[in-house]
C-alpha cells in the first residue's frame, strides 16, 4: 500500500505490478513540475518539506513560510527542499521541517550522526546543490 496524506507518504510492499514503490522527488521550481530524483523508500515513511512554492523575497532576501522557533521569524537560508525517510511518516515530517530550519551543515551533521536518510536541495545562485546523507543513498534509483 501507499498512503499519501498532505504530501507525507507511508509505503509498504509493492505496487500492482509487484515492484517496490518508486517516488519522484520534485525539482524545486515554482513555475513548473519536473523530477529531481527517483527513490524507492521501501517499507517506510517519506516526507518532503520545501519553500519553493511558498516564500517571499524582500530586498534580495528569500524568506520561507517556515518560522524559526528560536527567533520567531521566517527562515532565510538557501534550503529549498528536504526529503527524509524514516520508519514513520510522522517522524519523517518532523525531521524534514527541523532540518529546513537548522540549515545544511547542522542538518547533515545531525543526519550522519543519527544515521538518518536525508536529501537536501540547496539553491546557490541559479544552481541547485544536492546534499545526500549516506543513509539516503541506498534508496536512490536515479
Amino acid at each position: 500500500f501507499m498512503v499519501d496524506i498532505g504530501g507525507e507518504l507511508r509505503l509498504k510492499g509493492h505496487n500492482d505490478k509487484n515492484v517496490g514503490w518508486r517516488i519522484a522527488v520534485e525539482k524545486p521550481l515554482a513555475e513548473q513540475r519536473a523530477v529531481q530524483k527517483i527513490i524507492e523508500p521501501g517499507d517506510n515513511g517519506l516526507a518532503t518539506s520545501g519553500d519553493y512554492r511558498n516564500y517571499f523575497e524582500q530586498d534580495g532576501v528569500r524568506y520561507s513560510h517556515t518560522i524559526n522557533p528560536k527567533t520567531g521569524k521566517p527562515i532565510a537560508n538557501h534550503i529549498v527542499s528536504v526529503s527524509v525517510i524514516t520508519p514513520t511518516s510522522m517522524m519523517a515530517d518532523a525531521y524534514a521541517t527541523a532540518f529546513t530550519v537548522m540549515g545544511v551543515e547542522q542538518a547533515m551533521r545531525f543526519a550522519e550522526k543519527k544515521q538518518l536518510a536525508v536529501y537536501i536541495i540547496e539553491k546557490q545562485g541559479d544552481e541547485f546543490v544536492e546534499h545526500i546523507s549516506s543513509a539516503f543513498l541506498p534508496f536512490v534509483v536515479q
